[in-house]
């Protein structure tokens, strides 16, 4: 009788999962493939002009007058106050919205001419949130590249910053995580997910406020190795912490949908905006930290 109350409980189960697959794989997605959509993965200078995008079934614009490039090869910073459309402009990139108006280019050709396999093939996407499996960190960080040997896995862990911390587990890289990475602190979860995208070495690497969560020492050790090992392709950062894009080749300040500041870092301290400004309230900050933590 156990064994048959177990059975059938295990097949309900099954029912009610399969319910909701079948309801998941039903729904169609808004944004597809043009015809004649194009399946090279793209590469070169990324454009963006965008004169006004506000999201499906809304009429309040929350990008206005977008217009700049990075060239390829770059590292593009976006900064600014929560809300002021930072992951919005990242977004469209990966083509999750589609443009009322304006365009976007990669290496002179429409995103909207792409398939989305080709243009997300040539994209890796750290997010805000970092999504974890129940499985080992292995297979976490091979989860782009199955293939991958494990002494792959252990480079991009190393450039992430994440490499001695795995050690320090009792099962080292095998061992498993819960769901969305419970077992988990927040800047290991982050530092996995980088890892995770660095192993599949994309054309474009985006890294959506995805340092908030670590200490500076780390975010120092891993933009360095970005800039070592990533100097031919392209990296796009959005940041809160101003430290994040200080190397960037060009860095915007947005502010309600516009861009209201542009340049480098030494170009934009000397403008004496909003960028100078929060800067020297972020370094009075941390020295004030450091010296909390020293006393």
């Amino acid at each position: 009788m156990l064994a048959f109350g177990f059975l059938f409980n295990t097949v309900e189960r099954g029912s009610a999962s399969y319910d909701r697959i079948k309801a998941l794989l039903a729904v169609k997605p808004e944004i597809v493939d043009k015809k004649d959509a194009s399946s090279e993965v793209p590469s070169g200078d990324i454009h963006y002009a965008i004169p006004a995008f506000s999201y499906p079934g809304t009429d309040v614009n929350v990008l206005k007058s977008i217009d700049f490039t990075v060239r390829r090869g770059q590292t593009l910073g976006i900064v600014g106050k929560t809300g002021a459309g930072k992951t919005t402009l990242l977004r469209l990139l990966l083509r999750e919205f589609d443009l009322q108006e304006g365009r976007i280019e990669i290496g002179g050709k429409p995103i909207d001419h792409l398939t989305l396999e080709a243009l997300r093939s040539a994209i890796g996407y750290v997010p805000q949130d970092h999504i974890l499996f129940s499985a080992t960190i292995a297979e976490n960080i091979a989860f782009a590249r199955t293939d991958a040997s494990r002494e792959e896995i252990e480079w991009a862990a190393k450039l992430a910053n994440i490499h001695e911390d795995i050690l320090n587990f009792k099962d080292g890289y095998e061992t498993v995580v819960g769901e969305r990475g419970v077992t988990l602190s927040g800047g290991q979860k982050q530092r996995i997910s980088i890892a995770r995208a660095l192993l599949a070495d994309p054309e474009i690497l985006i890294f959506d406020d995805s340092l908030s969560a670590v200490d500076a020492r780390t975010e120092v050790a891993i933009l360095q190795a970005l800039r070592k090992e990533r100097r031919n392709k392209t990296t796009l950062i959005s940041a809160h912490r101003l430290s994040a894009v200080e190397h960037a080749d060009l860095i915007l300040v947005l502010d309600e949908g516009r861009i209201i500041e542009r340049g480098t870092h030494a170009e934009l301290l000397k403008n004496e905006g909003w960028y100078a400004e929060m800067y020297a309230h972020q370094q009075l900050e941390s020295l004030v930290s450091e010296g909390g933590q020293s006393s």
